[in-house]
């Protein structure tokens, strides 16, 4: 498991191989799969699942791919 920080002005640091890190330097390590986790700095909280929606955000708001009904669904199914 990749430990992740994120400081409260945002920067993102992999804790491996010691350096800060991009969204999409994160997204490539996903798609190269890798398990992450993404922890608050200041807490310890787990937040991964709110910077994998970022890095979904970003991607589609260069390429959209998702369709207006996929993300519909994802909104209506909520938090299970």
């Amino acid at each position: 498991m990749r430990i992740i920080r994120r400081y409260s002005n945002r920067k993102l640091y992999d804790t491996v191989d010691s350096h800060y890190v991009t969204l999409q330097q994160l997204a490539a390590l996903i798609r190269q799969g890798e398990e992450i986790q993404v922890v608050a700095h200041g807490t310890g909280g787990d937040i991964t699942t709110s910077t994998m929606a970022q890095i979904i955000f970003e991607e589609e708001k260069k390429t959209p791919r998702l369709t207006v009904q996929g993300l519909r669904d994802i909104i209506v199914g909520g938090p299970k």
